[in-house]
């Protein structure tokens, strides 16, 4: 039984193979809309056919269009001018070329002539071809054949060799160890120590390594002006032009004053039409109208074939086109106030003031105190302008009420801090010399809301760390006497370095930095 699909008019030929995918083993006659042109041709035509034989559906085109009849012909779609035709089941669909089994490629395909056949035959069984493979086969049988009893006899030899001057190499050099052990002597150290300054602690933190900190505040307030610098196109006057609307049913639309239309590419402009039209009954009856820009400006200078969209319930009844461009919006270019100024002004102000902030928090300081010039920081608290943005004017006047504030720290209390921290650099092992020990103040800061944040460039004396596979490497290979003095060259040591061998009868440290080991004395006064 054949069934009766009318297709959409805004349906799209992807809407159209979808719905056929939807269906299947059915018969089925697709009545076209009036003026619908998607299958006005042979390729599209196509693709709706192989969806259908896909399918196992039998389908049928019912439209007057001439195009889309003769592209439906031309692929063996049956076509009908009316959908009463098409009701029976005495049509079927005749494709013009069948569809391939991915499976199955070579289904249907005829044989191919007798003389193409010997050819393939010929080929496979060329004579070079199976020469090649037994010259192949004699050149490998060379590769089979057993080594000669000479030959394993030299071999055996020969490792043998190998393995008594591996074991007499091991003896020689493996089996010899030595132990060096020596005392450090001092070193000098110097560091930067960071110390952190809180506001509203109590005591020094030794463990974070944070001490107290007092915070400065004051207030100051600048004015000043600035020239504008933004533009501003104003809008002097609207487009208008002429659009013509086309009846898409059977029955008269009265189009009334006011009715707006627009543009669908990009940011939609809408037009309003400035009187009253009537287009008469029939699908593709038009008529034309005068239309005007709703907003002033050159935004209403579009061109042909743009406004395209009806506004409102007449979308449906009507389609809308302009044959030509709109023109007449015109506007004229006008300083304005920016965001840019109101920033530019609040800025010229802002570095006013900070160049007068450290001088006003600095006759605030206590005896001992130090103001870091990096902790003094601005805040804007108010800001007025007498003009808004994008209002035309030639200059911007306004005043900013700004916060000043910085931290202090009192030097001393930092003291005994730094010496805690020092400990803490000295690498490991090491001993710290306490009365050598010397601070200075770097004058960089670094501040936050509550804090600030210091270096103390700190120098001192602490013991040696020797590292010892850096002294296995060097002493390596020598003879105890050339050790002595090539150690006492290169480190700092009290005394003269210890060195035992064993066994000792090459005279000489083993060559081999794993057979030294080394004996740092750090416990000695």
């Amino acid at each position: 039984m054949t069934e009766l699909y009318q297709i959409p008019p805004d349906a799209s030929l992807e809407a159209v193979r979808r719905t056929l995918g939807q269906w299947r083993n059915k018969r089925i006659a697709l009545e076209l809309p009036e003026g619908w042109l998607e299958l006005n041709n042979v390729a599209r035509m196509r693709l709706v056919q192989r969806q259908a034989q896909i399918q196992h559906n039998e389908i049928a085109i019912i439209t007057r269009e001439p195009a889309t009849r003769s592209a439906a012909k031309q692929v063996g779609v049956p076509v009908f001018s009316r959908a009463e035709q098409a009701a029976g089941d005495r049509w079927r669909m005749d494709p013009l070329l069948p569809l391939v089994d991915p499976r199955h490629p070579a289904a249907g395909l005829p044989e191919p002539p007798p003389w193409r056949r010997e050819e393939i035959v010929a080929r496979q069984t060329m004579p070079t071809q199976r020469q090649a493979r037994q010259r192949r086969i004699k050149s490998e049988a060379a590769y089979r054949r057993p080594t000669p009893l000479w030959m394993r006899l030299a071999g055996n030899l020969l490792m043998g060799a190998l393995i008594v001057a591996a074991l007499a190499g091991f003896t020689y050099y493996v089996l010899p160890a030595a132990t060096v052990t020596l005392t450090p002597g001092r070193l000098p150290l110097q560091a930067d120590l960071g110390l952190t300054a809180v506001v509203g602690l109590d005591a020094v933190d030794r463990d974070e390594g944070q001490l107290p900190a007092r915070l400065l505040k004051a207030e100051l307030v600048e004015q000043g002006a600035v020239p504008t610098s933004g533009t501003s196109q104003k809008a002097t006057s609207r487009a208008s032009g002429e659009v013509v609307f086309t009846n898409l049913g059977a029955t008269p639309v009265t189009i009334p004053v006011n009715t707006l239309v627009s543009t669908s590419s990009g940011a939609p402009v809408e037009f309003r039409t400035l009187r009253e039209v009537t287009v008469e009954g029939g699908a593709g009856q038009r008529v034309s109208a005068p239309v005007e820009a709703v907003e002033p400006g050159i935004i209403g200078n579009v061109r042909a074939n743009t406004i395209n969209t009806v506004v409102g319930a007449l979308g449906f009844r009507l389609r809308v086109n302009n044959p030509g461009g709109t023109a007449g919006g015109g506007a004229e270019l006008v300083s304005v106030v920016s965001q840019q100024d109101r920033d530019r002004l609040v800025e010229i102000l802002l570095e006013s003031a900070r160049s007068k902030a450290y001088e006003t928090l600095r006759s605030q300081l206590a005896p001992g105190e130090w103001l870091p010039p990096e902790s003094v920081q601005t805040f804007v608290l108010a800001q007025s302008f007498d003009q808004y943005n994008d209002e035309v004017a030639q200059q911007l006047s306004g005043s900013i009420r700004v916060l000043v504030q910085g931290l202090t720290v009192n030097e001393q209390q930092a003291t005994g801090l730094i010496l805690d921290r020092l400990q803490s650099l000295v690498p490991e092992r090491g001993r710290l010399v306490l009365d050598s020990v010397r601070a200075q103040r770097q004058p960089e800061a670094q501040i936050g809301s509550s804090t600030v944040a210091f270096t103390m460039t700190v120098s001192a004396d602490y013991t040696t760390p020797i590292d010892p596979d850096e002294l296995r490497e060097t002493v390596a290979g020598l003879t105890p006497e050339e050790a002595a003095r090539v150690i006492q060259e290169h480190w700092l040591i009290e005394g003269a370095p210890d060195i035992y061998l064993d066994p000792a009868w090459k005279g000489e440290l083993p060559a081999l930095t794993s057979r030294i080991q080394v004996r740092v004395n750090y416990d000695a006064p």
